[in-house]
């Protein structure tokens, strides 16, 4: 089956209420408070799961709890669900969610790192698209991050997502699909399960923080030898953040392994301005979009 094109949801007007959840890692209380503030300051009110700051090892409380976040900014009505931060944990509440009052509710939701795995799952069970983008608690690190959020959520999205002027071309043309993906570890871990994505005609866009090469290599070849990579369009690398470890030629020795892991004919880019890095610059997935190398664009549309 093929990935599937989805509208954006509706804009959110003045007013609007953004639901913080939590259903990974537990946030700092300031960096919260923070990103909460800036919400507000753009004039949406602002509810926070009780579970946000909650801490039960590394999860941002038990699943019970992280899931009963999710649920009652539900009930209280919120237009968007835009999580407090990564970490891990997302994975383990996908059998529970509430899909069926999700897909009827066709709000905003927000996220990337953890959340990947939410955006996977809801690729095949939400009527709408949802954002790749910053998280609350990070929201005061980059205001050009937080300008195309807002901008997003408004309905005053650009039509060019990303310029490669500063973005290596490993392999050139022109490339339409599907925008599908996120950090390319939770991806790996969803091959298999219900809650991966659909990968025919996509162009998938990758990210990651902390893996040495040899973890990358065995992540992309988990993603090769369960046949995804062959159906792709295209792949757009974003930040790798603190990838190789140091290791002496280890980007280099990436590129070599993606371009053999991807399709002959599939356009590949590298250094892409989104995912853990400083500039985290937000982009739907589930949208129709085209990657240019000859124009040096990825912009909406095309598919």
């Amino acid at each position: 089956m093929s990935a599937l094109v989805r509208p954006l949801p509706a804009p959110l007007a003045t007013g609007a209420r953004i639901g913080v959840m939590a259903p990974a890692g537990p946030a700092d209380p300031e960096r919260l408070a923070a990103g909460a503030a800036a919400l507000r300051r753009a004039g949406y009110q602002v509810s926070i799961a009780a579970n946000a700051t909650a801490r039960s090892g590394h999860l941002a409380g038990d699943d019970r709890e992280r899931l009963a976040g999710i649920v009652t900014l539900l009930d209280e009505g919120v237009d968007a669900l835009i999580a407090s931060r990564g970490g891990y944990g997302t994975m383990r509440l996908l059998p529970e969610l509430p899909w069926d009052r999700l897909a009827a509710w066709q709000g905003w939701v927000v996220g990337f790192s953890d959340l990947t795995a939410l955006h996977a799952a809801l690729a095949t069970r939400f009527p709408r698209a949802t954002l790749h983008g910053p998280m609350v608690a990070s929201l005061a690190g980059d205001a050009r991050s937080v300008e195309r959020l807002l901008a997003w959520l408004q309905g005053r999205g650009p039509r060019q997502l990303f310029d490669l002027g500063r973005a290596r071309v490993l392999r050139p043309g022109l490339a339409r699909g599907v925008a599908v993906g996120g950090t390319l570890s939770i991806l790996a871990a969803l091959a298999g399960t219900p809650f991966e994505p659909e990968y025919e005609g996509a162009v998938l866009f990758l990210e990651d923080v902390g893996e040495p090469l040899y973890r990358l290599d065995r992540l992309l070849t988990q993603l090769r030898l369960s046949s995804k990579l062959s159906l792709v369009q295209a792949v757009v690398v974003g930040h790798l953040a603190r990838c190789g470890r140091g290791e002496a030629g280890w980007r280099e020795r990436f590129r070599e392994l993606l371009l053999q892991a991807v399709p002959a004919e599939a356009v590949v880019v590298e250094g892409v301005s989104f995912g853990h890095g400083r500039a985290n610059l937000p982009f739907p997935l589930g949208i129709a979009v085209e990657v240019d190398t000859g124009r040096g664009t990825i912009s909406r549309g095309g598919g």
